[in-house]
């Protein structure tokens, strides 16, 4: 009943495609009264199949009809960048041939440019950027994998790597390997390095280094802040004083400092044996 209602209101508003509402529908946007006609079909069909749940019909035209012209205009986007990508197009000589690419590679870069204009409706200016774009950095993916390449070495067993783990030992082997795969991820997305990729290797080794201990220095606080009194209980049960028991945190918090203790190991046990440590010391 509720659809029928609907679809009574939508007939008054378009009637015959004549009435001043349609008007101002098909010359708003541009569209031809074969479009306009497909457009209230397909609104038609979704309330009969109780797909439309809004009472307002005039917004909701207003909504397929900006739909239609969107999907329309990055069909015209999508022709658009399938010619400048034609070999002998006057854009394709003069910006990108340059390049020299493989048409694997061509065809990675239309599917890219494509998701753009799918995802954003990126304009015909931004369509050839990003083809600029994408292939001048194709060329330097290349440079960039052999440069990760080198990093890596046979087995990780570079002496950039020793000097890094040396640096940051918090790092283990899953850490370097992480950041050798989200780097090479990057790589494949086109990022750019404009400081290279060893710079980036240590860049990333040192923020991965400052996450680890930040995570380390938050387990550390749960357990003395955020446990309720066992933090006390156990100063207490080890008959030690408060003070006694700030030193060892802060003998903890030093060793986190220099990286010498992983997140996952900060628990109720690893706190008691610091404890015993420190009672067998004093």
């Amino acid at each position: 009943m509720i659809n029928e209602v609907i679809i009574n209101r939508l007939d008054e508003l378009i009637g015959d495609y004549d009435t001043p509402f349609f008007n101002y529908l098909l010359y708003s946007y541009d569209l031809s009264l074969n479009e306009c006609e497909l457009i209230i079909e397909e609104l038609k069909s979704d309330i009969d199949s109780n797909k439309f749940v809004s009472d307002n019909i005039v917004a909701t035209l207003d909504d397929y009809f900006n739909r239609r012209v969107t999907s329309l205009e990055k069909q015209d986007k999508i022709e658009y960048l399938s010619k400048l990508l034609q070999k002998d197009s006057p854009f394709y000589i003069k910006c990108l041939k340059k390049y020299d690419l493989s048409d694997e590679d061509v065809n990675l870069i239309y599917s890219r440019v494509e998701s753009k204009i799918y995802d954003d409706n990126i304009s015909d200016f931004e369509i050839k950027r990003y083809l600029e774009y994408y292939f001048d950095n194709s060329v330097k993916q290349v440079s960039y994998l052999n440069e990760l390449d080198n990093i890596v070495g046979r087995d990780y067993d570079t002496l950039l790597i020793s000097r890094v783990k040396k640096k940051y030992p918090i790092l283990q082997d899953r850490d370097i390997v992480g950041i050798i795969f989200n780097i090479h991820g990057e790589i494949i997305e086109a990022k750019e390095f404009k400081k290279g990729i060893k710079h980036e290797f240590k860049r990333q080794c040192l923020l991965k280094s400052e996450e680890k201990k930040a995570k380390c220095r938050l387990n550390l606080n749960k357990f003395v802040e955020g446990s309720g009194d066992s933090f006390s209980k156990l100063i207490e049960f080890k008959k030690l004083s408060k003070k006694d028991g700030m030193i060892i945190v802060s003998q903890i918090e030093e060793d986190i400092s220099k990286g010498l203790i992983q997140p996952e190991w900060i628990d109720s046990v690893f706190i008691t044996k610091c404890f015993n440590d420190y009672n067998e010391r004093e």
